[in-house]
């Protein structure tokens, strides 16, 4: 019987030391324009969830995006707000936020398609007329936790008149 518990206590110790650590991955929102309306935050783990969350963020936005890893929806605030995504394992992340001014729960856009309300994206990545990849915006965390900031873009014109609050 104690032999039993000996190999059973070490075969416990072995896969506790080798199991992948969890990290953390906090993300500073900054350039919040005012505190109007919500700040919508969505973390995805595969460039396919990522590719449907923008396609979709503007009819059926993040809080209900089926695709996201996790989602915050928080009361915006004028400056810089924080979120912390917590327990992740080893692997590639990327972030989207956009602040629903309106409180829709949408990205608006205008008829071109182009954003109407401010947004960002992990790596402050930006794509050529289109949302950036997953790849441009991938965050690749191992065993250890990250910090990222992304700085929201708001169209020209898009506040009427609202400055914009320092960080």
């Amino acid at each position: 019987m104690r032999a039993g518990l000996t190999l059973g206590t070490t075969l416990a110790l072995a896969l506790s030391c080798c199991a992948a650590k969890a990290s953390e991955l906090r993300v500073t929102i900054r350039g919040i324009a005012s505190s109007s309306g919500t700040l919508m935050v969505a973390l995805y783990d595969s460039g396919d969830h990522f590719r449907t969350a923008i396609a979709n963020a503007g009819k059926l936005g993040l809080a209900t995006d089926r695709s996201r890893l996790v989602g915050i929806s928080m009361r915006a605030v004028a400056g810089a707000q924080s979120v912390v995504f917590t327990d992740l394992k080893p692997g590639a992340y990327a972030v989207i936020t956009f602040h629903d001014k309106n409180d829709n729960g949408k990205l608006d856009k205008n008829r071109w398609g182009a954003p109407t309300e401010g947004y960002g994206f992990s790596n402050d990545a930006e794509g050529f007329l289109s949302a950036p990849s997953f790849k441009d915006a991938a965050v690749t965390l191992g065993s250890n936790d990250a910090n990222i900031t992304i700085t929201l873009k708001y169209p020209r014109g898009q506040s009427r008149g609202e400055k914009r609050v320092p960080d």
